[in-house]
C-alpha cells in the first residue's frame, strides 16, 4: 500500500522534471525586464540565462568570460537592439555566430517614441517627427533617434510577449502547447497591470517633476505624466556648470516637486541640483537593478515606478 502510494506520488514529480528538461533550446536574454517577460513564456519548458545581472546599465556594461561562454553556447539570443545595448553590439555577432538572435526592438506592433532632449523637447512630441524618422532607418530596420526603452509600455511588453511565443513556439513544437499557454497567461496579467497603472498614475499625472536622464518615456507617454526635462542629457558625460544653471531655473520656473536619480548611477549631481531648494528626490529604476530575475520582475519593476512617483508627487 505505502509503495503505491509512493508511486502516486512520485508520478507528478517525474512529469515536472521531463517537461523542464523537455527542451534543448539554451537561451540566452540581455537585460532583466526582457529576461522576465521571456522567463514567463518559458516557465516549465527551461530556465532563460540573463547576461545583464545587479546594478549595471546596459550603456556602460562590460561582458565577463561567462558572459561570452553563454552567448557561445547560446541555440537563441533575446536582446535589446544596439541602440540600447551597445556593449553587446559586436560581441553579439561573433560569440554567438551559430545561435538564433533575435533583436526585440523589431517586435511587430511596437509603439515607437523619438528621443528628446532640450530645444526640440516639444517639437519630436508630435507623430509626424517619428515619421519622418521612420524613412530614415538604420541598416538594421531600426528608427533613427528613437528612444529604446520600449519596455515601460505594457502594451509594448505585450506585443513583445507575443513575439517570444511566437518564436519559441516555431524553435520547440513539442513545448509549444506550454509556451502559448504561458503566453496567454502573461499577457492577462500586463492587460490588468496597465489597468492599475492607469489608475494609480491618474492621481499624480498633471504633477511636475524631472529625471536623471530621459529613460521613461514609454511609461510617462502611456499614463499622460508631467515629466518636463532630464538632468543629463548623455548618460556617461559630465554636466556643466551651465547645464545646472539651467536645470535649476527649470526647477524654479516650473515648480518642479521632485527629481528622480536612477541605481544605475551616482545621485551626486540630482543632489548637487537641489541643494538648497525644497525639491524632493526619489529614485526610479528603468531596468529593475535590485531585484530578482525571474517572472515577477517585469511587475514589480513596474509597480515600484508607480510606488516611487506617487510617493515623491503627493
Amino acid at each position: 500500500m505505502k509503495t503505491g502510494f509512493c508511486f502516486i506520488l512520485i508520478l507528478p514529480l517525474l512529469w515536472l522534471t521531463e517537461a523542464m528538461a523537455g527542451s534543448d533550446l539554451k537561451v540566452v536574454v540581455s537585460i532583466k525586464p526582457f529576461h522576465s517577460l521571456v522567463s514567463a513564456v518559458m516557465q516549465g519548458v527551461s530556465e532563460p540565462i540573463l547576461l545583464l545581472n545587479g546594478n549595471s546599465s546596459p550603456h556602460s556594461f562590460s561582458l565577463r568570460p561567462s558572459d561570452a561562454d553563454s552567448l557561445q553556447n547560446a541555440t537563441l539570443v533575446f536582446w535589446g537592439g544596439e541602440r540600447l545595448e551597445q556593449f553587446l553590439a559586436k560581441p553579439i555577432h561573433s560569440l554567438a555566430a551559430s545561435a538564433k538572435l533575435v533583436s526585440l526592438q523589431e517586435t511587430p506592433g511596437l509603439r515607437f517614441w523619438p528621443l528628446r532632449s532640450g530645444k526640440n523637447r516639444q517639437k519630436i512630441e508630435n507623430e509626424a517627427s517619428l515619421d519622418r524618422q521612420r524613412s530614415n532607418e538604420n541598416e538594421n530596420g531600426w528608427p533613427l533617434g528613437v528612444d529604446p526603452h520600449i519596455w515601460l509600455d505594457p502594451l509594448n511588453a505585450k506585443m513583445i510577449t507575443q513575439n517570444i511565443v511566437q518564436i519559441l513556439s516555431d524553435l520547440d513544437p513539442e513545448n509549444a502547447k506550454i509556451i502559448r499557454s504561458n503566453g496567454e497567461k502573461a499577457v492577462i496579467r500586463l492587460n490588468e497591470l496597465d489597468q492599475q497603472l492607469r489608475t494609480e498614475m491618474s492621481d499624480v499625472s498633471a504633477r511636475v517633476y524631472m529625471v536623471f536622464h530621459d529613460a521613461f518615456q514609454y511609461f510617462e507617454k502611456r499614463y499622460l505624466l508631467n515629466n518636463i526635462g532630464s538632468v543629463t542629457h548623455r548618460v556617461g558625460h559630465a554636466s556643466s556648470v551651465r547645464r545646472l544653471r539651467e536645470v535649476r531655473k527649470t526647477i524654479k520656473k516650473n515648480k518642479v516637486r521632485c527629481i528622480f536619480y536612477e541605481p544605475q548611477f551616482s545621485p551626486k549631481l540630482v543632489q548637487t541640483v537641489v541643494a538648497g531648494t525644497s525639491v524632493k528626490k526619489g529614485e526610479l529604476d528603468p531596468l529593475g537593478a535590485g531585484l530578482v530575475p525571474g517572472v515577477e520582475l517585469y511587475f514589480t519593476l513596474l509597480n515600484n515606478l508607480s510606488r516611487s512617483l506617487r510617493t515623491c508627487l503627493s
